[in-house]
């Protein structure tokens, strides 16, 4: 079968595979689907979700509309995944992957959805802002990437200690030294740690 890339779950998703959302960052919305960054660059959109299918799994990512609110965005993917379940998709077969303002929207979806078997990939996009929502707490297995060189504050083990309802979770922390550019490509120093810390599940 072909590398698949849809922009929304099927309504008879196939049991038998991986189910990856992909939730990209803020300048997309603001700026198209391969935006140019005067720091970080173009966002390769487009090739982030090609080398993610090529891995094997069937990518569900959508360009947002600008001024997408986060919480609403969340519910619409958490249907999406329940959808998934209600079709017999193992939980243990669903991802979602969140960068930058998609990890926002990825830890709402998680709180929504408190499901301990899905996983959870947040590239730098757990924040520190997010905090002030006390209620925001994260389930399932959660591993959060990112590059010690980001400008933005990004605070995983502070979400980690205020969530009870996790099952695996990790920090990795690169030395990449590009910051938030870390989200632009599929660099093999993020894609490559996310594959193996998936095959131990």
């Amino acid at each position: 079968m072909k590398n698949t890339i849809i922009s929304h779950v099927p309504d008879n998703p196939d049991c038998t595979k991986h189910y990856l959302f992909y939730l990209h960052g803020l300048i997309i919305e603001e700026a198209g689907i391969r935006p140019k960054s005067e720091e970080h660059g173009y966002y390769e959109y487009e090739l982030i979700l090609q080398e993610l299918a090529a891995e094997g799994f069937i990518v569900v990512s959508e360009a947002r509309e600008k001024g997408t609110q986060v919480q609403p965005y969340a519910a619409n993917i958490v249907s999406q995944i329940n959808t998934l379940l209600k079709n017999g998709i193992a939980p243990g077969n669903i991802t979602v992957v969140g960068a930058s303002k998609g990890g926002i929207i990825g830890a709402y979806i998680s709180n929504l959805i408190r499901e301990q078997e899905i996983h959870y990939l947040f590239l730098a996009g757990l924040f520190e802002k997010c905090l002030v929502d006390e209620n925001l707490k994260l389930y399932g297995n959660v591993l959060s990437i990112h590059d010690r060189a980001d400008k933005l504050s990004i605070v995983p083990l502070l979400y980690f200690q205020r969530s009870e309802g996790l099952g695996q979770f990790e920090e990795i922390v690169l030395s990449l030294d590009i910051g938030h550019g870390l989200i632009y490509r599929p660099y093999r120093e993020w894609v490559d740690p996310f594959l193996q810390w998936m095959k131990r599940k």
